[in-house]
């Protein structure tokens, strides 16, 4: 089981859409996957439901009440499951941060699930608080997508100083498998400039940007309002390709470290 976090403290990277597409992508290849909404915004849960109602089962659960995964997640597809987030978790920081044990709290609640999923897949929300924490804790690798129109070295540099601390925590390597350039358009100038300040990003993530680019497309906002993934509305769209094409060099990465470490 290899579990992937997907983050970038700046807003509008397509962080959401990667979450989900990768699990689609995955899943469409034989996969057992777990999503797990941590953004308080929901909105990954909103891309296959209805907002959750105040009070259902939800990632909240599991930190206030120490809910069990299996008894919470909701069934998108069979083999393709999620655990849906909740707004109450805005307040995560002051409700549960600095408590014994609390960054290992998801960690846990993963290593309990009987899933038996080949992938789980978190998205984190734009900060580095408590929710992002645990998720790192929890995770094998992480994805940093990034956008020509919301870069920002500044966040790349917060991000390494709070993935060194939590390797420290953790006592082991978090490594960042590589950034994901999205909303690409390469007829534009910003995005000939941005090349140079995401590989400057990547080498200070100690990692690489991913060859695969994702273009900027209008069927992102479309499948996500009739709560479809790509892979089912637009199969034989540009960037659904781009994602495909994406998921492929991402496994061959998973797959050359794996064998580097053992």
């Amino acid at each position: 089981m290899v579990t992937l976090s997907i983050s970038n403290i700046k807003g509008g990277v397509a962080k959401t859409t990667t979450a989900a597409t990768l699990a689609a992508g995955l899943h469409k290849r034989g996969k057992r996957i777990l999503l797990i909404d941590s953004d308080p915004q929901t909105n990954l849960t909103m891309c296959f439901f209805n907002e959750p109602g105040e009070g259902d089962p939800s990632l909240y659960s599991i930190y206030s009440s120490g809910a069990k995964i299996d008894d919470i997640k909701l069934e998108i597809k069979p083999g393709l499951d999620l655990v849906v987030g909740d707004f109450s978790l805005c307040s995560a920081d002051m409700e549960f941060l600095g408590k014994v044990g609390s960054l290992k709290i998801l960690g846990r609640a993963i290593k309990e699930t009987s899933g038996n999923y080949d992938y789980i897949i978190i998205d984190t929300p734009p900060n580095l608080g408590f929710l992002a924490l645990n998720a790192f804790m929890a995770s094998d690798f992480i994805i940093t997508p990034m956008s020509a129109d919301s870069f920002s070295l500044k966040a790349i540099r917060l991000l390494k100083k709070t993935l060194d601390d939590v390797i420290e925590d953790a006592g082991r390597d978090i490594p960042v498998a590589g950034v994901l350039l999205t909303k690409y358009n390469d007829r534009t100038n910003i995005a000939k400039i941005l090349e140079s300040n995401v590989q400057a990003s990547a080498n200070l993530l100690n990692t690489k940007v991913f060859k695969n680019r994702i273009r900027q497309a209008t069927v992102v906002q479309e499948s996500q309002l009739v709560k479809m993934d790509l892979f089912e509305y637009a199969p034989k769209a540009p960037v659904t390709k781009d994602y495909d094409a994406f998921i492929s060099e991402l496994l061959e990465a998973i797959k050359e470290h794996t064998i580097c470490q053992e």
